[in-house]
C-alpha cells in the first residue's frame, strides 16, 4: 500500500510538472504571436497611414520570405557579408531606391529595422541630431562584456565624461609620442613576414594582423607588451574565447547555453584580474611617467583634474578602476579586430592592383628614403613623416570604403520621429520602436555618390576639385561614422595602418593561395565575410591566406 501511494505520488508530481511546462510553452508561444502581431502591424501602419511602399510583407514571414528569395536568386556566395543583401534588394526594388532607405522586416531574427543609405538622411539622426545608440547593443550584445557601460555604449552626461576623460590619450599629437613604441612591434611583424617567406608555408595573413594590432593596442592603452605575436597572452585569449559568446540577432545556440553565464563570470574574472595589476600600477605612478603617456596615463590625469576632492594617489575610488576595466575591454576588442581586417585587405588589394602598389612604394622611396630596411629609424626619429603620405592614406581610406569592419552605426529614435528625404521632402516614420541603420556599406558603393563605386582607386582620395566626378562628397564616407559619436580611435586605427604599410609594402609581396574555382565577388575571391562565431565585424574570406615573398 505504501509503495502505490509513492508511486501516485511521483506520478501526481510528473504530472504536474508536465502541465506546468505545457502552460509554459502556451505562455511563451501567446507571447510570441502578440510580439509578432506587434511587429508586423508596424510596417503595415507605415504602409497603410502613411502611403510610403515596402517590399512584398508577409503577415507571417514579414521581409524574410522575400530576403530569401532574392538572396537565392543571386549568384553571390552565401558567406558575403550580409550588408550585400542590401545591395540585391535595392537591385531589386529600383523604385524603392529612391527614398534613401528600406523598411526591413526580418523579426525575430533580428529587430525590426530601417535600413538608411542615404549621406544627408544619415546625417540627420547621427550628426544634426545625434540619436542614442539601439538599445539591444548595450543591454543585450554587449551586457555581458562591458555590462553595455562603456564609451561605445553610454549615453546623455556618462557618455560625455568618459569621452571627455579619454580624449586626450586618443589625440594626434599624444599618440604620435608613441609612435617608437608602435614600431617595436610592428618590426616584429615584420620579422614574422620573414620567417614565413623563408618557410614557404601558407598564412593567413588576417591572424599575423590579428596578433599584431592587439600588441599596438596593448602599447597604447597600457603601455605594456602583451607579446601576442610570440605567443597567445592571457588577456588576449580570454577576450577572444568571450568574444565568441557574444551575439546580436537570434542565436538560439548561443542564447540557449546553460554555460554561457558562467563562462562570462569566469572571462570577465580572468580579464579584470589580469589588468587590475597594471591599471593599480598607473594611479600609484601616473605623476612620475616621463615621456609618452599611455591612454590609460591621460584618462586618469583627466579624471583627477576633473574630481577637485581628490587628494591622495591611492583613493580613487573603486568604481572609476571598474569604468576603466570595462573601457579598456572594449579598446582591446575595437581596437584590434576592425583594424587587423582592414590591414589584411590593404594588402589583398595592392596585390590585386600592381600599379597601385607600385604606387604606394614611390612613395615611401620619396617620403621615407630608398633604403626601405631604414624607414623605421627615420620614422621613429620623425614621427610626423606618416602625415605626409596622403597615397597611403588613401589606399586606407578607399580600403575602408570598400571593406567598412562595420557596416554602419544603429540607433533608436523616439516615437514620433521622421527621416525626410532631402530631394523629395517625404517624410518617412523612423520611430516607433525601428532599429535605425545607418547603412555605410551600402552608400560606399552607391553610384549615386560614388564614380565607378566597386573600383579599388586611392586616387580619388587626392582630388581636390569638388566638380571632379571622383571627389568624395559630403557625408559619404562613414567607416568611423560622423557626428559628436564617431570612433573615437579613428586617428589611432589609420595611423598604425600607415605605419605598418611603410615598413612593409617595399620588402614584401603576398601572393594568395585561394583554390583556382574558389567563388568570387566582383571579381575578388578574397571578398568580405562575418566570422559565424565573432559578433558581426567584416573580415577578409578565409583570413587570406598567403605565401609571402620577400622583394629583395
Amino acid at each position: 500500500m505504501a509503495q502505490s501511494l509513492g508511486d501516485f505520488s511521483v506520478a501526481g508530481s510528473l504530472g504536474m510538472a508536465a502541465r506546468a511546462l505545457g502552460y509554459l510553452a502556451l505562455l511563451g508561444l501567446a507571447v510570441f504571436f502578440v510580439r509578432l502581431y506587434q511587429v508586423r502591424m508596424m510596417f503595415r501602419r507605415v504602409q497603410k497611414e502613411h502611403g510610403i511602399p515596402i517590399m512584398p510583407h508577409s503577415f507571417l514571414f514579414g521581409h524574410l520570405w522575400t530576403i530569401g528569395k532574392v538572396t537565392r536568386k543571386a549568384a553571390w556566395p552565401r558567406d558575403a557579408t550580409s550588408h550585400w543583401q542590401l545591395h540585391l534588394l535595392r537591385q531589386e526594388f529600383p523604385e524603392l531606391e529612391s527614398a534613401g532607405l528600406l523598411y526591413m522586416d526580418v523579426w525575430p531574427i533580428s529587430f525590426p529595422m530601417v535600413a538608411v543609405f542615404d549621406p544627408d538622411m544619415i546625417a540627420q539622426f547621427t550628426q544634426t541630431q545625434s540619436l542614442p545608440k539601439y538599445w539591444a547593443q548595450g543591454q543585450r550584445e554587449f551586457k555581458p562584456f562591458t555590462g553595455g557601460r562603456d564609451l561605445v555604449h553610454l549615453e546623455g552626461q556618462e557618455w560625455k565624461a568618459a569621452r571627455s576623460m579619454f580624449n586626450p590619450g586618443f589625440s594626434a599629437k599624444n599618440l604620435l609620442s608613441l609612435i617608437p613604441s608602435f614600431i617595436e612591434e610592428a618590426l616584429v611583424f615584420k620579422e614574422r613576414l620573414k620567417k614565413a617567406a623563408a618557410s614557404d608555408d601558407v598564412v593567413r595573413l588576417e591572424s599575423y594582423t590579428t596578433d599584431l594590432t592587439f600588441d599596438i593596442i596593448g602599447r597604447a592603452v597600457l603601455g605594456t607588451r602583451l607579446n601576442a605575436q610570440f605567443r597567445p597572452h592571457p588577456i588576449t585569449e580570454t577576450l577572444t574565447k568571450q568574444l565568441q559568446l557574444l551575439y546580436f540577432a537570434l542565436n538560439p545556440k548561443k542564447e540557449l547555453n546553460p554555460l554561457r553565464p558562467i563562462k562570462h563570470w569566469i572571462y570577465n574574472s580572468r580579464i579584470r584580474n589580469a589588468l587590475l595589476p597594471l591599471i593599480q600600477d598607473t594611479v600609484r605612478n601616473y605623476e612620475k611617467i616621463e615621456g609618452p603617456k599611455t591612454i590609460l596615463t591621460l584618462a586618469l590625469k583627466s579624471y583627477v583634474n576633473e574630481v577637485q576632492d581628490y587628494s591622495a594617489r591611492g583613493s580613487i575610488p573603486p568604481e572609476f578602476i571598474e569604468s576603466v576595466v570595462r573601457n579598456i575591454k572594449m579598446f582591446l576588442f575595437a581596437g584590434h579586430d576592425t583594424t587587423a581586417s582592414t590591414l589584411a585587405f590593404s594588402y589583398y588589394y595592392l596585390g590585386q592592383h600592381p600599379d597601385k602598389a607600385a604606387k604606394i612604394r614611390a612613395e615611401h622611396d620619396e617620403v621615407l628614403g630608398a633604403d626601405a630596411a631604414a624607414a623605421a629609424e627615420r620614422i621613429s626619429a620623425d614621427p610626423t613623416l606618416l602625415n605626409r603620405l596622403p597615397y597611403t592614406s588613401g589606399v586606407i581610406k578607399e580600403t575602408l570604403r570598400l571593406c567598412p569592419p562595420v557596416s554602419g552605426s544603429i540607433r533608436q529614435g523616439p516615437a514620433d520621429f521622421f527621416l525626410t528625404n532631402p530631394r523629395t521632402g517625404v517624410r518617412y516614420p523612423a520611430g516607433q520602436g525601428f532599429m535605425l541603420h545607418a547603412a555605410g556599406g551600402v552608400l560606399h558603393r552607391d553610384a549615386a555618390h560614388w564614380r565607378d563605386p566597386h573600383a579599388f582607386m586611392p586616387e580619388r582620395w587626392l582630388v581636390r576639385d569638388e566638380a571632379d566626378p571622383y571627389y568624395p562628397g559630403r557625408n559619404t564616407w562613414r567607416p568611423f561614422e560622423m557626428g559628436p559619436r564617431n570612433c573615437i580611435g579613428q586617428e589611432l586605427a589609420q595611423l598604425e595602418m600607415r605605419l605598418v604599410l611603410a615598413l612593409t609594402v617595399r620588402e614584401f609581396d603576398f601572393e594568395d593561395m585561394y583554390p583556382a574555382d574558389a567563388p568570387t565577388l566582383l571579381g575578388y575571391k578574397g571578398y568580405q565575410v562575418e566570422l559565424p562565431d565573432f559578433v558581426a565585424t567584416g573580415h577578409v574570406k578565409d583570413r587570406y591566406p598567403v605565401k609571402v615573398k620577400p622583394r629583395y
